[in-house]
């Protein structure tokens, strides 16, 4: 049975939360329960819980700071925060980076039963398996991921799938396994293999809440694990899918490792041993842009990205997604995203201002 800790300075709602539903039926113990965010930081340190449950605003600690603080210490906790309607982007910004899920105040009996479902399954698969993180280096990667090789064993190739908020992995997946991985900043992050390659893999569409990224396929799946996390998260935060073409995939995951490099048509032809008229047909012919229109349109999406989880200027944002000229990002972003830069971020932070 997973261990529970449920925090929140409302005592009322504190109890109503550990009777909403049966914990111990499904599957949980409720080891704590904390009005006070500086006492069960104390006790997370002393029992590391395997899911604690906590308000966004609190006197002193803030749930985001208790989380922040908790992996900081190296707790392998997984934390659902709750919010009330106007953190709610607070909330989202916050489950992007790390933490497990989010529940909407008023919640139900049905909201809660859902996730400690999932959790109960995450947990299941999550045994010896380290988290990864996808900017890792490739030996840090394959070190984490030891446990994956036996998992995997016969398995001639596979597809990395990342999701922004906790799912389950829709169906569609057919003659083949899945393995649910941690990857920092995902909600969700699968592998799936199969004994054979395949001539289509499942493509998961966002929606308004889930977005969905995934890798190419893959033969070697244990060499090839940290460049297919990159290429998955790639995918999931600039908004595209990878080109059936095997070389215009290649092309297109350069062009978002180098999103900050100065790109032009006639080297990236060079690098590629192309001619550049034919690179650029090639790569209009696989992906159906072109591919200034793909470089700009990487470039604005993945900066959104960052404009939501990071607390640097806009400037800097700009120049990390290969834009020294501000007013010509801010021109893209308002095309592609259809609002400003300073809009966008004051409508992602919600109202703790992160």
């Amino acid at each position: 049975m997973y261990t529970v800790v449920i925090i929140d300075d409302e005592p009322w709602a504190l109890q109503g939360l550990a009777e909403i539903i049966d914990w111990e039926a499904a599957g949980f113990s409720i080891e704590g329960k904390f009005t006070n965010s500086e006492e069960a930081f104390a006790f997370l340190c002393e029992k590391e819980p395997d899911v604690v449950f906590t308000d966004v605003r609190m006197p002193g600690f803030s749930g985001l700071d208790l989380i922040e603080m908790s992996y900081r210490k190296g707790l392998k906790c997984e934390f659902v925060l709750i919010s009330s309607y106007e953190d709610f982007e607070a909330a989202q910004r916050a489950i992007r980076l790390q933490v497990w899920e989010y529940v909407l105040k008023p919640y139900n009996a049905y909201d809660i039963q859902n996730i400690a479902r999932v959790l109960l399954r995450h947990l299941a698969d999550k045994p010896g398996l380290s988290r990864l993180d996808w900017n890792a280096s490739p030996e840090e990667i394959l070190r984490g991921s030891e446990t994956l090789r036996k998992r995997i064993e016969g398995y001639q190739s596979g597809v990395l799938y990342l999701c922004s908020h906790p799912s389950e992995l829709p169906g569609g997946v057919a003659d083949g396994k899945c393995v649910p991985l941690l990857v920092n900043g995902m909600g969700s992050a699968f592998l799936v293999v199969s004994s054979e390659p395949q001539e289509a893999w499942p493509a998961f569409s966002s929606d308004g809440r889930k977005q969905w990224g995934a890798s190419r396929e893959h033969r070697n799946i244990m060499a090839s694990l940290p460049k297919m996390l990159q290429e998955a998260w790639y995918s999931l935060w600039c908004e595209f899918s990878y080109s059936s073409k095997e070389n215009v995939g290649e092309i297109q995951f350069y062009l978002c490792k180098n999103m900050k490099e100065e790109l032009s048509l006639g080297k990236l032809a060079e690098r590629f041993h192309f001619s550049e008229a034919y690179f650029c047909v090639l790569f209009k012919k696989g992906t159906g842009m072109s591919v200034i229109h793909f470089i700009q349109y990487v470039r604005v999406h993945y900066g959104a990205y960052l404009i939501r989880n990071e607390r640097k200027k806009l400037q800097e944002v700009s120049e990390q997604v290969g834009f020294e000229n501000y007013s010509y990002f801010g021109k893209l972003f308002k095309k592609y995203i259809g609002q400003t830069p300073e809009n966008y971020r004051g409508e992602s932070q919600g109202n703790l201002g992160i």
